[in-house]
């Protein structure tokens, strides 16, 4: 009769003695990557080069009850390798040995020599049971020369591609952006969102200091206006490091293809497209530079030295600082971080001091960029370093709740780190706005105004030459100065005249040789404009602008050379003008003064009105001379002696005041022509 309960004990027995047997046959063994304390020797997730042995040993250990048991056997073998290998005239991947013992710590060790191709190896580890697979990364031979080339490459791709595209939205906008910049960076909070609005454009907030530095050099805008443009920059720059950590480079090759196929249509869509071919290169070389890293992570120096930086965080500000000194740009700095946190190689903690030394070496940048500007420009570069010193200052103390706080902001590192940078720029915009009033008058004590060179320009500023819309308004602004220079010539000479002044003529003679030393640097200023980045509207202005050099350069001369002999003769003939006739020439001289006051008002302005206005009196001035020599002539013919004595000198500089009303209408005949007034 079949005993239910005489089977259940059987099953139960049975199962005991399995259990039993087994334990023996396969005791409660663990397996683990080997470590020794706290560093891991097991050679798990390595690089090396094909062809060779690994670098490390592949090292596991057996525990049981979490201690070492020695003398276990361990079997290892190749899990997988690249397929390639098993081509003909390729070779397989090979151990050293496959069955080895454990020491008394437990660890059994092998080598690993990498088969003919690149790629993922892997390597089990078995024992009672229990396995661990070891990856490892086979990389070309001499797989270090092609990263740093990749490296090098990568980052002259990237600078290229900063200036050529900006090079391309300063001739596409150049001058409204330049209207945009004047008419909100009185308003200081508006000043920030430009500063935000340009950087973001020019992708680098370096290209926007510099662009300040220039025009607060060129005296068209202070260095306080500036400040607030400076902190939106800091902002701005923050945008391209968003777009980084959403790994919008995967793209950029789309963007380099639609701005070459711009590039070779019309003159308009040439410059938007030279803007996206600029601005998608920079993203294409983040990418370059991010696969070239991708290998350093498998070497364990690099990663002892995340380590070690992340223990002592000044190293890696340092490094941080000191590489976008170097590149002029700490998005490439950012950039690389946020990079490499995608492959795992960098947290957040360790990237906070790499923010910080990328945001004062963006400072650094900024005072190399005015080396040698003039006093506003230097107040401009101090501000954008004192703004980061000051920043970085007040981050320390507060790294580690800040650390949680951009933690909480995605789950993505890449994404704390772009977020972290963001946060630290806008709050030190939030507390550096209200203080801008201090920080202005801080650094006019820093730099105090420096003596001006008299004899040289005063606006002329190198660096504005990559920008032809820039650059013409500072070389207008120096073409006004020479302008003034002459209309001050002018008139004094009348008064030297009057009153036999030789002192006088030196001062003359004085300011014609400065006059000619400023025509000089004028023509070579506005000659090093390059050609290519100039529109047509911005070619007519430079040729425009050589030509009115010429004109009061001409205007000078008359007034210098032939006004010190009409003088000369004057003080050494003892020569008395008629009453009538001295009239006529002080009339006609004012005349001729408004209507040069009104030729440099063209210049400022740019009037077409006005301009065409201005060409009218070139008839009015040949009449009203041969106005003045036919009344001339009547005096002489009642035999004046005044009249006989000074005949002449009176003609003459009737003449030359016709020759100088001409320089001043040909000023206006040439802005007409550019302006069609």
């Amino acid at each position: 009769m079949f005993n239910f309960k005489t089977v259940q004990g059987f099953i139960v027995l049975i199962v005991t003695l399995f259990a039993v047997i087994s334990g023996r046959v396969f005791p409660g063994y663990q397996l683990k990557f080997a470590t020794v304390g706290d560093e891991d020797i097991s050679g798990n997730n390595q690089a090396g080069e094909t062809g060779r042995d690994l670098p490390r040993c592949l090292a596991l250990q057996v525990l049981d009850r979490g201690k070492p048991v020695a003398n276990i056997q361990v079997h290892f073998s190749i899990l997988s390798e690249p397929v390639e290998n098993s081509y003909p005239g390729n070779f397989r991947a090979r151990l050293s040995d496959t069955v080895v013992y454990t020491d008394q710590l437990g660890i059994a060790r092998t080598r690993l020599r990498l088969g003919s191709n690149t790629g993922e190896y892997l390597i089990k580890g078995e024992t009672a049971g229990r396995e661990l697979v070891f990856v490892i990364r086979g990389l070309k031979h001499r797989w270090y020369l092609g990263t740093v080339l990749e490296i090098i490459g990568g980052m002259a791709i990237f600078l290229f591609g900063l200036y050529y595209g900006a090079k391309g939205l300063r001739r596409l906008a150049g001058d409204r952006l330049r209207q945009v910049l004047f008419a909100l960076i009185p308003n200081r909070l508006l000043g920030v969102l430009v500063g935000i609005i340009v950087t973001t454009i020019f992708q680098s907030s370096s290209a926007t200091i510099g662009l300040l530095i220039s025009l607060a050099s060129s005296g068209l805008i202070t260095a306080g206006q500036s400040l607030g443009v400076i902190l939106g920059a800091d902002i701005g720059t923050t945008i391209t490091i968003q777009l980084l950590s959403f790994r919008i480079y995967e793209y950029a090759l789309f963007a380099v293809a639609a701005g070459l196929l711009l590039m070779n249509s019309s003159w308009r869509m040439k410059d938007i497209g030279q803007v996206i071919f600029g601005f998608g290169l920079v993203f294409f070389s983040m990418k370059i530079v991010l696969s070239a890293v991708e290998p350093v992570k498998y070497l364990p120096q690099f990663q002892a030295f995340f380590r070690a930086g992340t223990m002592h965080p000044f190293y890696s500000f340092v490094l941080a600082l000191v590489f976008t000194a170097l590149v002029r740009s700490s998005a490439a700095t950012i950039g690389m971080t946020v990079g490499l946190s995608f492959s795992g190689i960098i947290g957040l903690e360790s990237a906070i001091p790499f923010l910080l030394g990328a945001n004062v070496g963006s400072g650094v940048t900024a005072l190399i960029t005015a080396w040698n500007a003039k006093s506003e420009g230097r107040r401009v570069a101090l501000a954008q370093l004192l703004f980061k010193l000051v920043t970085t200052l007040m981050v320390i103390p507060v790294i580690p709740p800040a650390i949680v706080l951009f933690s909480r902001t995605s789950p993505i590192v890449a994404r704390q780190i772009a977020n972290a940078h963001t946060l630290i720029n806008i709050a030190a915009t939030v507390i550096f706005l209200p203080l801008l009033g201090v920080i202005e008058k801080l650094l006019r004590v820093i730099i105090p105004e420096q003596a001006d060179d008299e004899a040289g320009p005063r606006y002329l500023d190198t660096a504005a030459l990559e920008s032809p819309e820039l650059a013409l308004a500072q070389g207008t602004r120096e073409i006004l100065r020479m302008g003034e220079m002459v209309q001050n010539m002018l008139e004094k000479s009348l008064l030297f005249f009057l009153e036999n002044d030789k002192e006088g003529c030196r001062w003359l003679a004085s300011e014609d040789d400065r006059i000619d030393r400023l025509e000089e640097e004028l023509m070579v200023f506005l000659s090093k404009i390059p050609p290519e980045s100039q529109n047509p509207e911005t070619s007519k202005r430079t040729r425009t602008l050589f030509y009115i050099t010429e004109e009061l350069e001409h205007i000078a001369d008359i007034v210098s050379k032939n006004m010190v002999v009409y003088i000369r003769k004057r003080i050494n003939h003892n020569l008395a003008f008629s009453a009538a006739g001295l009239e006529e020439i002080k009339v006609f001289h004012q005349q001729v003064l408004k209507n040069l006051a009104m030729a440099l008002g063209c210049i400022a302005t740019w009037d077409g009105k006005m301009a065409q206005q201005l060409v009218e009196k070139r008839v009015w001035g040949i009449e009203r001379k041969r106005e003045l020599q036919n009344r001339h002539l009547e005096r002489l013919a009642l035999g004046l002696k005044e009249t006989l004595d000074t005949s002449s000198i009176h003609l003459d500089l009737i003449s030359d005041l016709e020759r100088i009303n001409f320089h001043c209408t040909q000023i206006g005949a040439a802005i007409a022509s550019v302006t069609g007034g």
